[in-house]
């Protein structure tokens, strides 16, 4: 028989069969389990889950063990703050962005020509870059996170570098880290590529697919960035292992030590999906960008092999189906640019039409929020588009 009973009345033994919240909205991975110890139904109280449906056929039932109270107040714990972020607009946010993004990248251009040059790689100025970025994702991850993956073509590398450790950030919080180990994530994702600096240019940049010899030599970025970073830094083990980790896999076909499932660090578990999940969506010589849509699709695909899938369904939660952004094409015909994203319902944003796919023309833009029933006479989301193919800047229609 199912059954549903408060959160308080769970105990250990019986079978959950729903959470009765969104999928999107809380980081458990299966919605129908047994559960094993009282660890688990903290964590379902810490994700606010006030009630569950269970199935006694399956598992206890009701009366069983005395039903377990919820803890005192003040005593649930509850995922680490970043700080009451400061009050400010999108707009004002993105450009706060747009400075940060600008002084990283010459940052990071320093700290690579030191590299090249064989000299000290101070990795600790990076501290007080990082702790911007988390204080702008704090503050509107909105801002940072979107407008980090629309990078220069003379200047992927950096742009790769801010991006991925912006995403870092963002997953990170969503799944509850530590602000001291989530700023230790984002100096290795700004880090974790700095051993291509001793890797031929042409091989790097090639057109086509890679020899087997060729692809030996870019995988060994990975040590000598850490050979380069060890001989002039003091690493903590958390940036060193973005740096060692980030293309290992979690099915154990990664590199460089085919390391699997929990043998790879959450670290390195987490920036192995930022990292591939921005290399997707960026215009590479061998290949046009995904949508981010498209991209995310495809790791939550490869979540059980290639990634933690837990932490795939994270990046889904933290960036939305549509993340804010994105280009999408309408029922009606129009192209529009996701601006909000409604947790609850992820498939239909607030976004601004811009331009009319079938006309080929802009038209007056209209912002339009499509979970709205009156209203809305573009339709609902037909599927992504890229920017590129129809000829739009996709810096001149983010949000602001």
């Amino acid at each position: 028989m199912i059954r549903k009973i408060a959160i308080a009345q769970l105990v250990p033994g019986m079978f959950v069969v729903d959470v009765h919240r969104p999928w999107l909205a809380h980081r458990f991975w299966r919605t129908r389990f047994r559960v094993r110890d009282s660890e688990q139904i903290d964590h379902l109280i810490d994700e606010g889950i006030s009630e569950v449906s269970i199935d006694t056929t399956r598992g206890l039932d009701l009366p069983a063990p005395p039903p377990r109270p919820l803890p005192a107040e003040g005593m649930v714990r509850l995922p680490p703050r970043f700080g009451a972020p400061d009050s400010v607009s999108l707009g004002e946010e993105r450009r706060r962005s747009a400075r940060l993004l600008q002084e990283g990248c010459r940052m990071l251009d320093e700290l690579n020509q030191a590299a090249r040059g064989g000299q000290r790689v101070e990795a600790g100025r990076l501290e007080p870059l990082v702790t911007r970025m988390i204080e702008s994702i704090a503050r509107n991850p909105d801002a940072l996170v979107p407008l980090a993956r629309i990078k220069r073509h003379d200047a992927y590398d950096n742009g790769h570098a801010l991006a991925t450790a912006a995403l870092i950030v963002a997953l990170g919080r969503q799944q509850g880290v530590a602000a001291p180990e989530v700023e230790k994530m984002a100096i290795g994702a700004l880090l974790k590529d700095i051993g291509l600096a001793a890797i031929d240019a042409r091989v790097i940049g090639k057109q086509g697919h890679l020899s087997h010899a060729e692809y030996a030599i870019v995988q060994s970025h990975v040590e000598e960035g850490l050979a380069v970073l060890e001989a002039t830094s003091s690493l903590p083990e958390t940036t060193v292992a973005v740096v060692l980790e980030h293309h290992e896999r979690y099915n154990g076909a990664g590199y460089p030590y085919r390391m699997a499932g929990d043998e790879i660090s959450l670290a390195g578990r987490l920036a192995a999906i930022v990292d591939t999940y921005d290399a997707m969506t960026s215009d590479r010589p061998y290949r046009a960008a995904l949508s981010p849509t498209v991209a995310l699709r495809q790791l939550y695909e490869q979540g059980g092999s290639h990634f933690d899938p837990a932490l795939v369904a994270g990046l889904v939660r933290t960036l939305g189906i549509y993340p804010v952004g994105t280009l999408v094409l309408l029922e009606s015909g129009h192209l529009a640019v996701v601006e909000q994203e409604h947790p609850a319902q992820p498939l239909q944003p607030v976004v601004n039409v811009i331009y009319h796919a079938g006309r080929r023309q802009y038209c007056a833009p209209v912002q339009v929020d499509l979970a709205r029933k009156v209203g809305n006479h573009y339709g609902q989301i037909v599927r992504a588009e890229s920017f590129q193919r129809w000829g739009l800047s996709p810096e001149r229609w983010q949000p602001a």
